[in-house]
């Protein structure tokens, strides 16, 4: 089987460190070479990471489609609807649809029409990367000192909750309620957030949160496809 090359377009070091470590590994056994990224966010600073406005994404994106025009090169992004910018395309329609998941569907559907390269396969995370965190709790409790009955209070108050509907309100957005109950984690996302979900493992993720599921099957059947 060809191997492919995946380029993941990430919106900060912490779904860098996720494709890293978990990703990478498990899309190996696919005959898929991970390839993470921070997109690029100023070109002349050189700085990485948010996602400030659409044509910044957009042009870093379409840099890196030129720079490997092959076709065995793949590309997707692993980036938040918690705080997407207005001018993202589909933004009209997806404020239109009644669920997150199918405004999310609508949001990457016209992302892959706007970029125009049969290769690109967007991911947009219901609604932030900390939304898999809440797959289990505990694994993020136990990397920050101190916080058991934070997490508990936590735990409480997202109970019934599945992890893809913590919703994006700039109070109740996933990373918003973590850092409510326990502000240290503003400073810690890199140190612990990555890891935490790694050690939650990707069946249980998988389980959880469908739409991240769905992501992570498309990915595995691309270098089938290609080698049918």
């Amino acid at each position: 089987m060809a191997w492919l090359r995946l380029y993941i377009t990430t919106e900060g070091q912490s779904e860098r460190k996720f494709a890293d470590d978990v990703l990478r590994p498990h899309l190996a056994a696919f005959s898929i070479d991970v390839r993470s990224r921070v997109v690029l966010t100023n070109r002349k600073l050189g700085k990485r990471g948010g996602i400030l406005d659409f044509e910044k994404i957009h042009g870093d994106l379409h840099r890196l489609m030129r720079e490997d025009r092959h076709q065995e090169a793949r590309f997707t992004t692993m980036v938040d609807l918690y705080a997407l910018p207005p001018e993202f395309p589909g933004w009209a329609e997806a404020r239109n649809k009644t669920g997150p998941k199918e405004r999310v569907e609508a949001l990457e559907a016209a992302l892959q029409s706007n970029m125009g390269d049969s290769r690109f396969l967007p991911y947009i995370q219901l609604h932030e990367f900390e939304a898999l965190l809440y797959c289990d709790l505990t694994q993020l409790q136990q990397r920050i000192a101190d916080s058991e009955r934070a997490f508990a209070a936590l735990t409480q108050e997202v109970r019934g909750m599945q992890p893809e509907e913590i919703n994006e309100g700039a109070t109740t957005a996933p990373s918003k309620r973590i850092i409510n109950h326990v502000p240290i984690y503003d400073r810690l996302k890199v140190r612990v957030g990555a890891p935490a979900a790694a050690a939650i493992g990707l069946p249980r993720l998988r389980a959880k949160c469908p739409h991240f599921d769905e992501w992570v099957s498309r990915l595995e059947r691309l270098a089938a496809a290609v080698s049918s």
